[in-house]
C-alpha cells in the first residue's frame, strides 16, 4: 500500500506482497495493467525487479527519477531496479511490460553476460520508429513467452527463460543499431561496472574511495584513472552522486523529514547532511523540495 512516508516499493505496480520468487517473471498488456487506472502509473520503483516496457504504437510521458521523456510510436523502455518511474499513457497504447526477478537475471550464462549486462544497468529508451523488421523479430518472442505462461506445459520454464535471454539480446543488439552504447565491455568497463555494483550496496554506509580501491583489489590512482576514463568522473563524484540522487529521490517522492532522510542515508549530523546538499545542488533540502516540481501522478 502506498503511504507518504517511503517510496512505494512494488512487485507488479500496485501488488506489494508479490510471491519472493527466484524464478519470477510476468508479462502483461499495458492496457490490463493500465487503463482501469486512468492510463496512469503513479511514482514508484521495484527494489528486485528488472522491468522492459515495450511500445508497439501510441505514446507516453515517462518519468525516470529527475528525467522526463515523451515517446511516441514503437519503443522499448528499460527500468533497472531501484529507479524511481511513472507513466502515463495515451488511451488505447498498444504494448507489454515485462517483469524479471534479478535471480532470473543473474543466472545469465557467461556468453551472454558481456552482451547482455550493458542493456541493463541503466535506464534507457530503444527506439524502432521507422525500423518495422525489427520490432517484427521482437514481436513473436514476446508473444511467444505470453503463451507459455498461459498453459502449464513440459519444459515451461526452461523455455521462458531462452525466451528471455533472447528478447534481451535483440533488445540489446537494437540498442547498439541506435548508437547508444559498444557492442563488447573493456576490462575497464567491466571494472566501472563491478565499482557502481559495490557504491550501490555500501553508499549509505559511506565507504571511502581507498575502501572501494581495496575491495576491488586496485590502488586509488588506477580506479580513478579508469573512472574518470570511462565515466568521466572520480571516484569520490561518483560516490556523492549516487546519494545525491537518492536524497533528491526521497525529497521528491516522499513525506520524510529532512532529518529523516538524513539519517536514512548514513549521516549522522543532518546540518552536515543540509550542507551537503547545498553545496552539490546549490539549493538547501527543504528549498529543493519546495520548488521541485512533482511527477505526472
Amino acid at each position: 500500500m502506498m503511504t507518504n512516508n517511503s517510496i512505494p516499493h512494488f512487485g507488479l505496480y500496485g501488488e506489494s506482497n508479490w510471491i519472493d520468487d527466484p524464478d519470477f517473471f510476468h508479462i502483461e498488456a499495458i492496457e490490463s495493467r493500465s487503463s482501469h487506472l486512468d492510463w496512469k502509473i503513479k511514482a514508484h520503483r521495484h527494489a528486485q525487479l528488472f522491468q522492459i516496457l515495450i511500445l508497439k504504437s501510441g505514446s507516453a510521458n515517462i518519468q525516470m527519477d529527475e528525467q522526463q521523456q515523451h515517446l511516441l510510436g514503437s519503443w522499448a523502455i528499460i527500468v533497472p531496479t531501484g529507479v524511481v518511474h511513472s507513466f502515463q499513457f495515451a488511451p488505447d497504447t498498444d504494448g507489454r511490460v515485462i517483469t524479471i526477478a534479478v535471480p532470473v537475471i543473474d543466472r545469465i550464462g557467461k556468453e551472454a553476460e558481456q552482451i547482455i549486462k550493458p542493456l541493463l544497468n541503466q535506464p534507457g529508451y530503444i527506439p524502432f520508429n521507422g525500423q518495422p523488421s525489427m520490432l517484427g523479430e521482437l514481436w513473436p518472442l514476446i508473444e511467444q513467452l505470453e503463451k507459455e505462461l498461459q498453459y502449464s506445459r513440459e519444459g515451461r520454464g526452461l523455455m521462458c527463460h531462452y525466451l528471455i535471454n533472447a528478447i534481451l539480446l535483440q533488445l540489446r543488439r537494437q540498442q547498439r543499431l541506435s548508437g547508444e552504447q559498444h557492442a563488447v565491455m573493456s576490462t575497464q568497463d567491466r571494472q566501472m561496472q563491478a565499482l557502481k555494483t559495490l557504491i550501490e550496496q555500501h553508499y549509505k554506509e559511506h565507504w571511502s574511495s581507498d575502501q572501494y580501491a581495496q575491495a576491488l583489489g586496485s590502488s586509488i590512482s588506477r580506479l580513478n584513472r579508469a573512472s574518470k576514463a570511462v565515466l568521466q568522473q572520480s571516484i569520490h563524484d561518483l560516490i556523492h552522486g549516487r546519494l545525491l540522487l537518492e536524497a533528491k529521490r526521497q525529497l521528491l517522492y516522499t513525506g520524510q523529514s529532512i532529518e529523516e532522510i538524513a539519517y536514512n542515508l548514513g549521516f549522522k549530523d543532518p546540518a552536515y547532511f543540509s550542507r551537503f546538499f547545498k553545496k552539490n545542488t546549490g539549493y538547501p533540502p527543504g528549498r529543493f523540495r519546495a520548488a521541485s516540481q512533482q511527477p505526472i501522478q
